[in-house]
């Protein structure tokens, strides 16, 4: 890793955020032959996968076809697939009310529908790349300042701490990308407008271990209280989601081991046999924040910096892989990155994607949490319709791969 010294720097994209879509897209530039400085507030410590901080925790993400297929193009896939588990298989349910819809992968001949990664193994494998390219030089632990944009380029400060000293670096860039999370600081520089909504309800993630093995089988399960889910990870292990609501959430947060295990059996039923043990939990607010406006001046927000949704799609960080993708596409013919003609092209590139994957996650939490026993029934009758209705489970399930290109 190259540490930094007080003497300016400059590169063709600076990326502040050393997240899952910041390090993607550092490594994608990289590849495309430009100069990338990536600031990440937190030190990675690349060969100590436990000790990978803030974006790379307890949890495990969901990857669509799509992402692969991406990841794979621009060798991420090639160190990552050993790490992840293979989603051949997702049953859709709902608790109390009749219908069900399940869809598999040779429907649509592939051969999965995603694959599951804890997040610690992502992370490892996107520092150990971005820290062996030869195009990419990382400030961190680093927090960015500010910045101001000058005629043909931006001057960026950034306050760099190396042996318990604070140095301020200066970096010269045509571009900046912030993907730096929900409480975006290149946003907040931009002074962007942000739309907010609250679920009033919180995530509960957890590792949970059946007596079956999943043989690559996700469920997902609707209930009054919100969706639960089940991811198949290795071995016999799952990523385990529960929704809760702001009333229940701090009595389940207090349940020990095998009580969380009952509560979680009672939504999700059997489907793997019993559920045998469960790991610590991570509980966290639910909501959808999106920035109407993505790019300002030679900037440009990305990933959680520029949309965040509900999970109960799994589509969070496969729309940030999207981003990337579309940028990627059009930054190897472009000479300025930070050119405001090709930064507006690609913000109404992708703003169909965002609208449509939001439009969907908000609509099924609207639907499926919709406490009426006649609204239960008539989604027990659209599930069932959707079973057999094969060409409708393939429009959908390729929606879910590859979003808006469907």
């Amino acid at each position: 890793m190259t540490t930094s010294t007080n003497t300016d720097l400059s590169c063709d994209v600076f990326i502040s955020g050393g997240g899952p879509v910041g390090l993607m897209l550092a490594i994608g530039l990289s590849n495309l032959g430009k100069k990338v400085i990536l600031a990440e507030r937190f030190e990675p410590r690349v060969n100590q996968v436990a000790s990978v901080q803030n974006s790379f925790d307890g949890r495990v993400l969901a990857l669509s076809k799509g992402s692969q297929d991406f990841l794979l193009n621009i060798g991420i896939w090639q160190e990552l697939q050993k790490f992840t588990t293979s989603i051949e298989h997702i049953h859709v349910s709902q608790k109390g009310f009749m219908g069900i819809t399940t869809l598999h992968a040779d429907e649509v001949d592939v051969d999965a529908l995603g694959f599951s990664v804890q997040s610690s193994d992502l992370g490892h494998v996107l520092w150990d790349m971005a820290n062996q390219a030869e195009n990419i030089q990382l400030l961190c632990p680093a927090v960015l300042e500010s910045f101001v944009e000058t005629d043909e380029s931006l001057s960026i400060q950034v306050t760099v701490i190396s042996n318990e000293k604070q140095v301020t670096q200066n970096v010269s860039a045509q571009l900046i990308v912030g993907a730096d999370g929900t409480q975006s600081k290149v946003r907040e520089i931009l002074d962007l407008p942000i739309e907010e909504k609250s679920y009033d309800s919180f995530g509960v993630l957890a590792q949970i271990e059946t007596e079956q093995h999943p043989r690559g089988w996700a469920y997902e399960r609707f209930t009054k209280d919100g969706p639960v889910a089940l991811l198949p990870m290795h071995g016999h292990n799952h990523k385990a989601v529960l929704v809760c609501s702001e009333e229940d959430v701090e009595w389940i947060k207090a349940l020990n081991d095998a009580d969380y295990i009952e509560l979680f059996a009672s939504k999700m039923g059997e489907r793997l046999g019993r559920f045998t043990q469960v790991s610590p939990r991570i509980v966290y607010p639910l909501k959808e924040t999106y920035t109407p406006q993505m790019t300002k001046g030679r900037a440009v927000l990305m990933g959680n910096a520029s949309h965040t949704q509900h999970p109960v799609a799994a589509q969070g960080l496969n729309l940030g892989i999207r981003d990337i993708e579309e940028f990627l596409n059009g930054a190897n013919n472009v000479t300025d990155l930070g050119d405001q003609a090709w930064l507006n092209e690609y913000a109404q590139k992708r703003e169909p994607d965002h609208h449509k994957v939001m439009g969907l996650t908000d609509s099924l939490i609207q639907v499926f949490q919709h406490s009426s026993p006649l609204v239960g029934h008539l989604r027990g009758i659209g599930l069932m319709a959707m079973q057999a209705m094969p060409g409708v489970k393939r429009r959908f399930s390729k929606f879910a791969m590859r979003g808006h290109r469907a």
